[in-house]
């Protein structure tokens, strides 16, 4: 049975058992083009939707011909336009397009501002960004609440530890990305920021109870529900106090999924899974059960990106479960309608987008960005910097700290921007984790001068906190803490600090302005 608008718009019985089932998967391509493999892929399966990586975004020309090859393959199947693409383009540590676009801070810079406007603006620059290159869908916001702050996997993805105040910031994404013509993904519902496990790797667990739940972690979500979330991420994580999770993770949990979001929270949208092909799952579950459940709980798309032979026992799985019945054929009847429903509102998004004009984008960025620098102190009266006096700054390397975080190995270019505002400055870099050593090196160099230090969690990486001490020991110090505001507390207080809470380039940019002003 072909797969056409035609059956989109009617009974959902028009449509076979496969193609509803294919209907809701989402998958992946392993390179920067689509042909020929993904239209092999497609023509056995007529996949509801597929997920963009960084392997697969290399620069703009190419991303916009793998976006065409996309919807074209997916035309010639009867598929509906535009298709679902999605991807995770949260900005900050999680930028996709940071090579030919403007590379703007993530959401808990946005959080230092202290202002929900700051999302809004973040939102549409993101969203504008997504709308040229004709992709519908966005894996975010991330609305994880984030009191653990040795959370190896949410960290600066969430905009801060205040469930309300992560609510406020959360609507006003998805507001400005709506306005722009994309459609939005909540995510990791019912909270993934209390963990100090990376569901990439392992499945964690979260020990609070529904109340707590309910309390704190839930409210971005009930927020983002009432601010007309096309989609909620479900993640994957178990707890272990809610005994009516049965010990399932939620992204496989009949009580979240159906009981807690569907009914309780009142959510009609596409209830989706994070990739299951993630640690959390692949090795505990397997691939012949995974979908089974995921359909049972009331996932509506089940993401499984990478690997065509774990997609295809899903989706064997499923159809076994239907045949069997234990699936029953009204719930998968269920999930083409709400799917089917969301490709129509791609299609409203897209005829009433109002995107920022391309020719405004920069400027749009570097709005946003100086409303995120933030001056935590200054008693040694250290600021603005004075062209008169000679700096060292050190910054640390960058690398890569979970699978969702491409800013490893990136260079930190705030030395140019310093030094084209006419300050004397010798750059040194360092370890993330500074063994005592690189310290006596680091502090040997910098003797006589006054210092500017970078600190990526150094909260985390005490050899960074380590470095501080000694250089605050012996002159002046002003540190700029550049990813997890967390470090701000473990610095010297008799220094200087300055959160920024990301490298971008238009972070960097509104710092270089509050560092060196200009008359």
């Amino acid at each position: 049975m072909q797969l056409n608008e035609a059956n989109l718009k009617h009974d959902p019985d028009a449509m076979s058992l496969e193609d509803k089932i294919a209907l809701m998967c989402v998958v992946g391509t392993p390179s920067i083009a689509a042909e020929p493999e993904f239209r092999e892929r497609v023509s056995g399966n007529r996949f509801g939707g597929i997920g963009l990586f960084p392997h697969n975004v290399k620069d703009e020309q190419q991303t916009l011909k793998l976006m065409a090859e996309v919807q074209a393959i997916a035309g010639d199947s009867g598929i509906p336009q535009p298709y679902y693409v999605s991807i995770d383009e949260e900005g900050g540590t999680l930028s996709k397009f940071k090579t030919f676009y403007p590379y703007i801070p993530g959401n808990r810079a946005a959080g230092l501002s202290l202002d929900a406007e700051t999302a809004y603006l973040q939102g549409k620059i993101i969203g504008s960004q997504l709308h040229a290159l004709g992709i519908p869908m966005n894996w975010a916001p991330v609305l994880d609440v984030n009191t653990n702050i040795d959370n190896p996997v949410v960290g600066v993805r969430s905009f801060g530890e205040d469930p309300e105040v992560v609510a406020a910031f959360g609507k006003a994404y998805i507001q400005g990305m709506h306005e722009t013509g994309v459609a939005v993904t909540a995510k990791h519902f019912p909270g993934h920021g209390q963990v100090s496990g990376d569901s990439h790797v392992v499945l964690p667990e979260c020990e609070l109870t529904l109340e707590e739940l309910m309390n704190g972690p839930l409210l971005p979500f009930i927020a983002a529900i009432e601010a007309g979330a096309d989609s909620i991420m479900m993640g994957h994580l178990v707890f272990p106090n809610i005994p009516e999770s049965a010990g399932l993770p939620a992204s496989l949990s009949p009580f979240f999924a159906g009981d807690l979001l569907r009914s309780r929270l009142g959510f009609e949208g596409i209830i989706c899974t994070d990739d299951i092909e993630m640690g959390a799952i692949k090795k505990n579950f397997n691939p012949d059960e995974v979908g089974v459940l995921a359909v049972l709980a009331g996932n509506d798309m089940i993401l499984m990106c990478h690997t065509p032979e774990f997609q295809e026992r899903i989706i064997a799985g499923i159809r076994k479960a239907v045949l069997d019945g234990v699936i029953a054929k009204s719930r998968i009847d269920e999930s083409v309608n709400r799917i089917r429903h969301l490709y129509a509102k791609f299609r409203q998004y897209r005829a009433a987008a109002r995107p920022i004009p391309r020719e405004g984008w920069n400027e749009a960025a570097l709005q946003y960005a100086r409303r995120t620098v933030k001056i935590s102190r200054d008693p040694q009266q250290l600021l603005p910097l004075s062209l008169s006096r000679q700096y060292m700054l050190i910054l640390p390397r960058q690398e890569q700290l979970t699978i969702a975080d491409n800013s490893g190995g990136s260079d930190i270019g705030l030395a140019a921007l310093l030094v084209a505002r006419g300050l004397s400055v010798q750059t040194e870099y360092c370890s993330m984790k500074p063994d005592a050593a690189e310290i006596a090196n680091l502090c040997a160099k910098a003797a006589g001068r006054t210092v500017i230090q970078g600190t990526l969690n150094a909260h985390l990486f005490r050899g960074q906190l380590e470095l501080a001490a000694q250089l605050a020991d012996a002159g002046p110090l002003l540190t700029l803490v550049l990813r997890n505001p967390y470090d701000d507390a473990y610095l010297p207080q008799s220094a200087g600090s300055i959160l920024l809470c990301s490298t971008s380039d238009y972070s960097l940019q509104a710092l270089a302005e509050v560092l060196v002003r200009q008359a």
